[in-house]
């Protein structure tokens, strides 16, 4: 009887997301899922020309935190992070 040698396959410590602006702006990043995010959201922020603290990071309608990994978000590859720009109003009547 031969045996297989096939192992099942090791799941992968990176993923693959974009993130994805209201102009319809995708970046993708390629990072590990123990990483903190505040890294994907500065290298973000830096390509599009943005201080980062002008955009609000949402995962499925959440807004994410900057300290928060890919694995406490349950992050997949493949998955979109919205990148809205933050509305502030200084207009009082």
């Amino acid at each position: 009887m031969p045996t297989s040698d096939k192992k099942p396959p090791v799941p992968s410590s990176h993923i693959t997301i974009k993130l994805k602006s209201q102009d319809d702006i995708s970046v993708y990043f390629r990072i590990k899922k123990d990483v903190e995010l505040h890294k994907v959201m500065q290298a973000y922020s830096d390509k599009v020309g943005q201080e980062m603290s002008t955009f609000r990071f949402l995962f499925d309608g959440v807004r994410i935190k900057p300290n928060q990994t890919p694995n406490e978000l349950e992050l997949e590859d493949g998955d979109e992070i919205d990148a809205f720009v933050s509305q502030t109003s200084g207009f009082s009547f």
